[in-house]
C-alpha cells in the first residue's frame, strides 16, 4: 500500500494527530499545501507500474482538496479503486458527489474518535455525510487511553447502515515531536478493553480489525483466542507503508514522518521504496517499544513486531537523520 497526502489542510485539531507536523490549520495560510493534479497523475503512473490499482487518499483532510472532483473523476477513468481516509467534515455538495460514485469503486475510512471541540456545524456535516454514503463508510477509532468508549460506534453503524467493520488503531508517538499517544505501560489494560469491545461488537454482527503497531503482549492467550473468533483476527504488524507528501517527498509511515525522508523519483515502483525503507529501518527493529522487548522470544521469532518503531527511535540518544538519499 501507499498513502497519498494530497493536502495538508485539516479542519480538526486532534491531540493524537499522527500528521500534525505535516498539516496546516487553515487553507488560506502559507502552511497549507495541496498536491497538484500533475503530481497526482504522476503518482497514479507510479501505482500502475507497481501493479497497484488502489488510490489511498488522505491528508490532512482529503475532501478539502480544491480539485477533489477532478482527482476522483480521473481515478475512476483509470480504473482505480479510491479509498478515502476522512473525518467526514465536508460540504453537502462534496458528500453528494462522493455518494454518487459506485460503491464498488469508493470506500471511506472515517475516523470518528470523539473530540469535544467539534462544532455543531462540523457534527452536522458528519451526520449528513454518513446519511448520504452509508455502506461506503467504515468507522475507525484511535485510542489514547485504556478507558475508551465504543458503544457510540455500534449505535452509529446501526443508525446509518454503515459497513459492519471497525478499524482499531492506537495513537503512536511522532519521532522527535510531542503529540498525545498511548503509553506502552497502558497496553495490557487497553488489550483487555479491546477484547471486551470485540465481544460486544460481535453480538451486533460487527467485526473489529487492527491497525499496525499493536503488540502480542497486549492480550492474554485466552483473549487472542477470543479475537480469533470474534474479530478479523489479530496479527502484530509494523512495516513500511510509504506515505507520499504534497511535494512528492516520502517517508516510512506517519510516526516516522520527521525522520528518514527522501524523494519519490528514484523509485520506479512501490516495492523498490518498500525494500529501501525495510533495509533502512532494520537496525531499529530489534529494540521494541518496551525495555523487556529485547529478551522477548515472540519478537525474536517474528511473532510480534515489538510495537511502533517510533518508540524505539525516541528512546535513542541520537535520532535518525531528517533526510536521507536513496541511491
Amino acid at each position: 500500500m501507499a498513502n497519498l497526502l494530497i493536502t495538508n489542510h485539516c479542519s480538526r485539531q486532534c491531540t493524537f494527530c499522527f500528521a500534525r507536523t505535516k498539516i496546516g490549520r487553515d487553507a488560506n495560510r502559507h502552511t497549507a499545501n495541496h498536491m497538484t493534479l500533475e503530481q497526482i497523475t504522476t503518482l497514479m503512473d507510479f501505482l500502475e507500474r507497481s501493479d497497484d490499482k488502489n488510490l489511498r487518499l488522505l491528508g490532512g483532510e482529503p475532501t478539502q482538496h480544491p480539485h477533489l472532483r477532478d482527482i476522483v473523476t480521473t481515478a475512476l477513468e483509470r480504473d482505480f479503486h479510491i479509498h478515502l481516509f476522512s473525518n467526514l467534515m465536508m460540504s453537502k455538495s462534496r458528500a453528494d458527489f462522493l455518494a454518487a460514485v459506485p460503491p464498488r469503486r469508493l470506500s471511506i475510512l472515517a475516523n470518528v474518535s470523539p473530540q469535544d471541540q467539534d462544532t455543531p456545524k462540523q457534527k452536522e456535516q458528519v451526520a449528513y455525510a454518513l446519511e448520504k454514503m452509508g455502506s461506503m463508510v467504515q468507522l475507525g477509532i484511535t485510542l489514547t487511553s485504556p478507558e475508551f468508549e465504543y458503544e457510540f460506534l455500534i449505535e452509529t453503524i446501526d443508525r446509518y447502515n454503515l459497513r459492519r467493520h471497525i478499524r482499531i488503531g492506537i495513537a503512536q508517538p511522532i519521532v522527535g515531536t510531542a503529540n498525545e499517544y498511548l503509553a506502552p505501560a497502558d497496553y495490557r489494560e487497553t488489550g483487555r478493553r479491546i477484547t471486551q469491545m470485540a465481544i460486544a461488537c460481535f453480538e451486533h454482527d460487527i467485526l473489529i480489525g487492527f491497525d499496525c503497531g499493536l503488540t502480542l503482549c497486549m492480550f492474554s492467550e485466552e483473549e487472542i483466542g477470543i479475537l480469533g473468533k470474534r474479530s478479523e483476527g489479530f496479527k502484530s504488524v509494523c512495516q513500511p507503508i510509504i506515505d507520499v507528501g504534497p511535494n512528492l517527498d516520502i517517508w516510512h509511515c506517519f510516526p516516522l514522518s520527521e525522520v528518514l525522508n527522501t524523494q519519490l523519483h528514484p523509485f520506479k515502483t512501490r516495492k523498490q521504496a518498500h525494500l529501501f525503507y525495510d533495509k533502512v529501518t532494520r537496525p531499529y527493529r530489534t529494540f521494541g517499544c518496551m525495555p523487556q522487548c529485547h529478551r522477548c522470544d515472540y519478537l525474536r521469532r517474528g511473532q510480534c513486531k515489538g510495537g511502533c518503531l517510533a518508540h524505539a527511535m525516541n528512546a535513542l540518544d541520537r535520532l535518525p537523520p531528517k533526510y536521507i538519499h536513496a541511491d
